[in-house]
């Protein structure tokens, strides 16, 4: 942390408290919010279905305008002190519409059931760290035990783990919860079900995940893993009594609002039921201050989110320091601290600001005629200005290729330390704005201009493709429009369409497109082997009509057979061979071109009313995470309040 932020933070804290006490109190009159295109981490979704959350947010324009006295007003109507409360932006756009785990709309800031599943107030049996690829125990007892084949893994329960109505978490919670998804068909159910034959509680202490057996075309250890950092744990006697209340009906319970259930997690949603913000109150019986756990408590009593009318209102209150930790891309982020000299803190203190865990690019659709084409696929890769991308889409927040050569990992120790030799990789790798090597490879291949009208033709047809994102997500668009330019360097026509998001969803799903972004697994426990398989598992050819992963509809047998017994292996230098394998395959033939590194999380904290965020290097290798996410949770108990 710098310390002249600190300096700056100070005065910017003095000067919010005599504004804040200015203004006053008292509950003003809801307004609704504008939604955001984009999608916020409050779905629960099967694993496979979406993009990371914050893959798809849009970029925040700062800005002067006439708004920022609404701004002022949402700070104006809190409810709780300043002091007290640790204010989230860039995750809510809208009132909540529950806290259903069944639910695959909550639309609320505690919801999110994925590889790096938002702990606030559901738990999950152990908490992913991408930082080093580890689980950390939470309502689970130390470490889970896999069987000889990896088709059962033992948990056991901690002890001191209780609801907030006071009751004891078991084992039997853990069943009831599985047991409830399969019984109301829910989107995890049908993802899940696909490789988990049941989870057991053999005692109130111990619980068995049971996956397929290995001879099964459906066995996967890495799938029957994701329930333990995945799954919201609920609890069975609420599950029970829900069920009679609404007579068993699946619908009606996906749909339930669950604003009274009990939870494991130290905080619970107490405001709501507001179009202006949602609050959370920190329960101080949690049993997460037993000395088995965290042994303390969260340092904020409340955490907060304002619902702000679009991005440009909630960058002007990120910067006027009414918002702490904000999950929202930021354009030209540095110019805050450089220019304006506010105290803001991100994960690196230099370029590129932020940790890249995912891997967003073009998928190309195999299919189609041309794009069937592996040296099309390559000659593209080669051509595109990636440094252009980073700069321009990213304003310098991701790394460069030439920082981390493209591959399937991402740019994090653990996943990086699977290379097994770097210089095996080196000749497929490009680090783009290759225009004659791109040029020449396509010549060797044949596919040439032969009528001279700038287009190269591939059996008698011109290499003319749309490339697509959904409109307003702006770094995205710029990608698309960047590749544009290298096509056309190369006789490759490329036309930037940008349809809504529905369309874009539809079209990728279907395979009606030649071009797309798409993102694929960011952090996880099952990562990077859900992102390979989710990038290149081909079904052995035989494609489904509607597909939730591999859009571009790549199949090589070689790269299935590689996902499949990287699924099942356990010795670590044969792991590292299997990856290399399926790397060079990944780079060779092209299926998706990772255009940036992006975050799951954008990590920007303002210092002006809390300090010590989880910076790269802390004590307790804290992710960037947001301070609710995976074990990035974690940071809620080392936050200090700014002295003076």
């Amino acid at each position: 942390m710098r310390n002249w932020r600190k300096v700056a933070a100070l005065v910017l804290a003095l000067a919010l408290v005599f504004s804040m006490a200015a203004c006053g109190g008292g509950e003003a009159s809801s307004q609704p919010a504008e939604s955001k295109p984009a999608e916020s981490k409050t779905e629960s979704k099967p694993a496979e279905s979406t993009p990371e959350s914050s893959e798809a947010s849009e970029p925040a324009e700062s800005s002067e305008a006439s708004e920022a006295e609404e701004d002022v007003d949402l700070m104006a109507t809190a409810t709780t002190p300043r002091e007290e409360t640790l204010y989230y932006g860039g995750i809510l756009w809208k009132k909540p519409i529950n806290m259903n785990p069944f639910s695959t709309n909550s639309q609320n800031m505690c919801m999110g059931q994925n590889g790096i599943s938002r702990v606030l107030c559901w738990e999950t049996l152990y908490m992913y760290n991408p930082l080093d690829a580890k689980l950390y125990p939470l309502l689970a007892d130390g470490e889970r035990v896999w069987n000889d084949d990896r088709t059962e893994i033992t948990v056991k329960i901690k002890a001191a783990a209780k609801w907030d109505d006071g009751t004891a978490f078991t084992a039997n919670d853990v069943q009831a919860t599985w047991d409830a998804h399969v019984k109301y068909e829910s989107a995890i159910a049908a993802d899940y079900t696909q490789y988990i034959l049941s989870v057991e509680a053999t005692d109130d202490s111990t619980v068995v995940i049971k996956g397929k057996p290995v001879d099964d075309p459906q066995y996967n250890p890495y799938k029957v893993e994701e329930f333990l950092t995945n799954i919201f744990m609920m609890q069975k006697a609420y599950l029970e009594k829900l069920d009679g209340e609404l007579n068993g009906d699946s619908n009606e319970i996906k749909n339930a609002t669950m604003w009274d259930a009990p939870v494991t997690g130290p905080y619970r949603p107490t405001t709501y039921d507001s179009e202006q913000r949602e609050v959370m109150t920190r329960n101080d019986d949690y049993w997460g201050q037993d000395a088995s756990m965290w042994g303390k408590l969260p340092v904020p009593k409340y955490v907060a989110h304002n619902i702000y009318k679009d991005n440009a209102a909630s960058a002007r209150a990120f910067e006027a320091g009414e918002i702490d930790i904000n999950q929202q891309y930021v354009s030209d982020l540095q110019k805050l601290w450089l220019e304006k000299d506010l105290p803001i803190s991100t994960w690196f203190d230099d370029a590129p600001y932020q940790l890249g865990m995912s891997m967003p690019g073009l998928v190309l659709n195999t299919q189609k005629p041309g794009l069937d084409q592996k040296e099309v696929r390559k000659a593209l890769a080669m051509a595109i200005d990636f440094d252009q991308v980073i700069s321009s889409a990213m304003t310098g927040q991701s790394y460069t290729f030439a920082d981390f050569p493209r591959t399937l990992f991402n740019p994090t120790d653990g996943e990086q330390a699977l290379i097994k030799d770097k210089e095996a990789l080196k000749p497929y790798q490009s680090a783009g704005n290759d225009v004659e090597g791109a040029n020449k490879l396509l010549d060797e291949a044949g596919i040439t201009d032969t009528d001279g009208d700038g287009i190269r033709e591939y059996n008698g047809q011109n290499l003319v493709f749309k490339a697509e994102c959904p409109t307003g997500w702006s770094d995205w668009q710029a990608a698309i429009n960047i590749a544009a330019a290298a096509g056309k360097s190369i006789g490759i026509s490329i036309e930037a369409y940008f349809p809504d998001s529905p369309t874009w969803t539809e079209d990728v799903q279907t395979g009606n497109f030649d071009i797309a972004m798409y993102s694929y697994a960011g952090a996880a426990v099952s990562a990077p082997w859900l992102r390979a398989y989710q990038t290149m598992y081909g079904f052995g050819g035989d494609f489904p009509d509607t597909m939730t992963f591999n859009m571009g509809r790549y199949y090589n047998e070689e790269a299935d057979k590689i996902l499949m017994d990287l699924a099942k292996e356990t010795d670590e230098a044969k792991i590292k061979d299997l990856w290399e394998q399926l790397n060079i395959l990944f780079l060779d033939e092209v299926p998706h071109i990772s255009t940036m590194y992006r975050p799951v999380d954008f990590h920007e904290c303002n210092e002006t009313v809390w300090t010590n965020f989880p910076q790269e290097g802390n004590e307790g290798n804290v992710p960037p995470l947001i301070l609710c996410d995976g074990y990035g949770i974690a940071g809620l108990y080392d936050l200090e309040l700014m002295e003076g």
